[in-house]
């Protein structure tokens, strides 16, 4: 079976906004005001985390009727359930727990018996088990990050008390945000079953007989998964700061593409002054012998940036020897590779 992984890159268009806010202990705040508020950063350029991203992902997939696991405080500790069979973001996004779970004498009673065989008997009005596994991404992506240098910019607002009105700061941008995903389209929804210790583990065989798992969902079911990850990024809302910077977070530009082998082949393809046409003919001089399925771009009519504007026909006219590349609406593209993924899965 020959690999299969979607490359994508995709831009969010942000006109006055703040994705993902930072603290003063990483920005090492040296005087100013005390009512100060940071934005995330790299070299001047304004930045939203992968966790950011996929936290307002993970949204979608709930709203879209998924199951989506939530972390739990366990005294000093962050643990997750570790079910990637029931939890999609689990599935997609992988995790790591190597701790053993507490449960009540009447969360045990409650079990199935079949689920009960995993956990010791109560003692103390407890019952315990040992978890230790890990599973990685399948979905893997970065942070959103500007492609231009120096767009940080520093707004002043004052706020009215019931003494003395206060000044503060708070950090914006403007920009191009650009972001990279990978999706592993074979191993999502496939689950290691294993005794052995070894460094990636999904279920115990005791476990996935407990639970009734299989080693992978169906077909039908393996579709669904990828479809509605791919659509949470399409339909990306990232509810940050909002309040009062309100912001139109869908991707305004996508390429996306699927090949056998490498990283993402979409790095640096999205730039201030649009789509690099000279790295798309390099990419595909280069590594043709890789590309599993046509290529398609995105560009959105809604764009404001004016380094964007005309794109869409500039790239029809430079890549229109390509057959393979299909230029469209950012929808156009999302529609496009999920019916090749629904034809060849």
């Amino acid at each position: 079976m020959k690999n299969r992984f979607a490359n994508i890159t995709y831009g969010v268009e942000v006109l006055n906004g703040r994705l993902n806010t930072s603290s003063d202990q990483v920005e090492k705040k040296i005087g100013g005001f005390d009512n100060i508020t940071f934005t995330k950063k790299v070299s001047g350029k304004g930045y939203a985390s992968a966790s950011c991203v996929k936290k307002n992902m993970k949204e979608f997939m709930k709203n879209e009727g998924y199951e989506v696991s939530e972390y739990i405080k366990d005294g000093k500790k962050i643990i997750v359930k570790a079910h990637p069979e029931k939890y999609i973001n689990e599935d997609l996004f992988g995790f790591m727990r190597a701790d053993k779970e507490t449960i009540t004498e009447e969360e045990y009673n409650s079990l199935d018996d079949n689920v009960k065989k995993l956990y010791s008997k109560p003692k103390k009005g407890k019952s315990e088990r040992n978890i230790t596994k890990k599973r990685n991404g399948k979905f893997a992506m970065n942070g959103l990050i500007g492609v231009n240098r120096g767009k940080i910019q520093k707004e002043w607002g004052v706020c009215q008390t019931t003494g003395d009105s206060m000044p503060y700061t708070l950090e914006t941008y403007s920009d191009m945000m650009v972001g990279l995903g990978n999706l592993n389209i074979n191993e999502t929804s496939k689950f290691i079953i294993s005794d052995l210790e070894r460094e990636f583990r999904d279920y115990s065989p005791e476990e996935a007989k407990a639970l009734d798992i299989q080693e992978e969902l169906s077909k039908d079911e393996k579709f669904k998964r990828i479809e509605v990850a791919l659509r949470s990024l399409q339909y990306l809302s990232m509810k940050s700061n909002q309040s009062n910077y309100l912001v139109d977070t869908m991707p305004k530009i996508v390429i996306i593409g699927e090949y056998s082998w490498g990283n993402n082949m979409f790095q640096g393809l999205i730039t201030k002054d649009g789509i690099n046409i000279e790295g798309i003919k390099e990419i595909i001089e280069d590594y043709d012998k890789f590309r599993n399925s046509d290529i398609w771009i995105g560009i959105s009519s809604r764009i404001q940036n004016e380094n964007f504007q005309g794109l869409k026909e500039k790239v029809e006219e430079e890549l229109q020897e390509y057959d393979f590349i299909k230029i469209g609406s950012v929808g156009k593209a999302f529609d496009g590779y999920l019916d090749y993924v629904k034809e060849t899965l």
